[in-house]
């Protein structure tokens, strides 16, 4: 008997070859917001360069698989402080170049696209040439997104699954979709919001950062039924002024509490100042306070929610 490779057409040999290869350069090809990168296998040297791009690699079990991290926004959750205190911590903030490379990472991962800018650790390509694959998280990269585009949950289950790929989990990845959408269906039922209006309190004591229409802060607000007082700014997030925020006196405040600027300090200037300490929710004490990282479009993302909506049930 003839060997059935010898009664196929070479041509149409070569065409399965080649058929094959590509699926296999796709199974590994990530794209990124500075372009794509084809692994030759699963990263095995990771180093994660902000909180929200940590606790995805946590999440799905892969620990193992990183040799650095940087730049914490909050506290690591419980569940996941043993596995993220086996992990190097290489710098307070983004770490040099120099650090990095002395890592000798295959995998750079991002929460915000700030990682790669000039003043940091230079372009997404830069790495690539050096075979470093690189990823930003899908709701920072701006050219995936318009600025008066309001963001969605997707974005959080395609880093679940792009990442899952590339790193062979995508079992675990679909697993913690699931268990996502379960607990946001559940959190948002009924609206504890009732549509009172908020003011998003960010940092910046002179001039108020808050939220835009965007971003994950704003989707926050919209699913457990808030209505944000700076909902028409463009972005993700939005620098007020104190005269709008008196002007549109809202009924509660969210402070958001991070390293960098806590709830208690800004509560503080809103009460020992003689106009803010007007206004009704500083008057009524109407405050909730979430973590930064649980207004991302990350892993935490659902915590904020089930966070909010139970604050806003003791409120009533």
């Amino acid at each position: 008997m003839k060997p059935l490779h010898r009664l196929i057409p070479t041509s149409t040999l070569a065409l399965g070859l080649t058929l094959a290869l590509t699926q296999v350069s796709l199974a590994n090809t990530l794209e990124s917001c500075g372009g794509s990168f084809t692994f030759d296998a699963a990263p095995e040297r990771a180093i994660t360069l902000n909180q929200q791009a940590t606790e995805v690699m946590l999440a799905l079990g892969l620990e193992e698989r990183m040799v650095g991290t940087a730049y914490m926004d909050d506290e690591i959750p419980e569940q996941w402080r043993d596995a993220y205190d086996q992990i190097p911590v290489l710098a307070e903030r983004y770490p040099a170049a120099e650090v990095v490379l002395s890592a000798d990472p295959d995998f750079l991962f991002a929460g915000f696209a700030s990682a790669f800018s000039p003043d940091n650790l230079g372009s997404e390509s830069d790495w690539h040439d050096l075979g470093v694959g690189t990823y930003i998280v899908d709701a920072s990269c701006s050219d995936w997104h318009a600025a008066d585009e309001p963001k969605t949950t997707a974005s959080i289950y395609n880093d679940l699954r792009e990442v899952g790929r590339v790193f062979e989990v995508s079992d675990r990845a679909e697993s913690l979709i699931e268990d996502i959408e379960q607990r946001l269906a559940a959190a948002t039922e009924g609206q504890p919001g009732n549509n009172r209006s908020v003011f998003v309190y960010d940092s910046n004591l002179d001039s108020p950062f808050s939220v835009g229409c965007c971003g994950g802060p704003a989707l926050l607000m919209n699913l457990v039924g808030l209505e944000s007082i700076s909902a028409g700014e463009e972005g993700n997030w939005a620098t007020l002024s104190w005269e709008f925020v008196v002007e549109n006196d809202p009924e509660l405040i969210v402070l958001i509490e991070a390293d960098w600027s806590t709830a208690d300090e800004k509560r503080r200037h809103m009460e020992s100042d003689p106009v803010l300490s007007e206004l009704t929710a500083v008057q009524e004490g109407n405050y909730l306070v979430i973590p930064f990282s649980e207004t991302l479009l990350g892993m935490r993302f659902v915590d904020g929610v089930e966070r909010l909506a139970a604050e806003l049930e003791a409120l009533d």
